[in-house]
């Protein structure tokens, strides 16, 4: 059952056909000759991505969004140009990162979802935890993190990517706390795993018969009470991890990649920029680095599918910026090498 959700009227629908292509025209404008716009829709899903310049994995700043309403999707060009126009000019200064470095650490928004969605979204999945939860060492009612997080997947949550009025299985979704307060507080199921929520399935079962399996949609984080300049503060001397561009989870571990990092001293952004960079973590122990959530919320609602054993869903990523008392940060070449070698599922 493709992720949809009841879209907006035929009226409504074409004004916002309009606003994009409007959007999309200053885009143009705004970015150059370089730029590379692909718009497209498929069930009702419509996408924008933007290039600048050929793609290239860690060089080429990115933008996309997707929602089942082309006026959300107008909405969201504008703030889209001026990341990449950020990400474009940080890009142009950054210096390779040599080997790993480590210290406090602040994951913008983009980042930050990363690590929800790999960390708390796909390890809340029923089937992987019960596969996994032993290794993970951590189960429902344990602590996940230090700071009073709160995620939910809201999978009703329209007109965003990965958005649905019935799963799969037919069954009707509910939002799922996921974690409450930093305690690990429900998983998502299907019928085949109902007997871990109560004995109802959570509406999250997506796939072809017979290939069902609890996946996780829209990823809600609560926010926090600090701004991002009380966050940048409290760094002595650490990073900012920049614009996301992958991630992935592997068993209890997690990797999150970023276009860039940038060095932060006494509370102060400065010159120093290095990338692509990434991180690559066990998820207990990342997550227990979390000391404090940002009350800044911002939405990426993905054009791109997140794939678990070759089936793909759309995915929202809703989240402020997350403070890490300590984290590594990795050449991203180093990472990919690692992803190369192991034999490992990756979802």
């Amino acid at each position: 059952m493709p992720d949809a959700t009841t879209g907006p009227p035929a009226a409504t629908r074409d004004s916002g056909e309009q606003a994009l292509r409007a959007a999309l025209e200053t885009a143009r404008t705004g970015l150059g000759a370089g730029a590379r716009i692909v718009r497209d829709e498929s069930d009702g899903l419509c996408r924008v991505r933007i290039t600048l310049g050929p793609a290239q994995h860690g060089r080429t700043p990115q933008w996309g969004v997707a929602a089942y309403d082309p006026t959300y999707v107008a909405s969201e060009v504008a703030s889209g140009v001026r990341q990449l126009l950020d990400d474009r000019a940080l890009v142009a200064r950054r210096r390779p990162l040599p080997g790993p470095v480590s210290g406090p650490t602040l994951l913008t928004p983009s980042a930050a979802g990363v690590l929800v969605h790999e960390c708390f979204g796909h390890t809340s999945e029923a089937d992987n935890y019960l596969v996994h939860r032993k290794a993970l060492g951590l189960g429902l009612g344990d602590v996940w993190t230090r700071a009073p997080l709160t995620v939910w997947d809201r999978p009703t949550a329209r007109p965003y990517a990965g958005s649905y009025v019935r799963d799969d299985e037919g069954t009707v979704p509910r939002a799922v706390p996921l974690v409450r307060e930093g305690r690990w507080a429900g998983l998502l199921t299907d019928r085949a795993t109902r007997a871990l929520s109560a004995g109802r399935s959570t509406g999250h079962g997506r796939g072809a018969p017979g290939a069902v399996a609890p996946r996780c949609s829209v990823l809600e984080v609560g926010p926090g009470t600090r701004s991002e300049t009380e966050l940048l503060g409290g760094i002595d001397d650490g990073w900012v991890l920049g614009t996301a561009i992958g991630g992935f989870s592997v068993r209890e571990h997690l990797i999150i990649e970023t276009l860039w990092a940038r060095r932060v001293r006494a509370g102060r952004l400065t010159a120093d920029v290095v990338g692509p960079v990434a991180v690559c973590a066990p998820k207990v122990a990342l997550a227990r680095q979390i000391t404090a959530v940002g009350r800044e919320t911002q939405v990426h609602s993905s054009p791109y599918a997140c794939v678990k054993d070759s089936h793909e869903v759309g995915s929202t990523l809703i989240s402020p910026s997350l403070l890490l008392g300590r984290c590594v940060l990795r050449p991203l070449g180093q990472v990919e090498r690692l992803l190369a070698r192991t034999s490992a599922p990756v979802h």
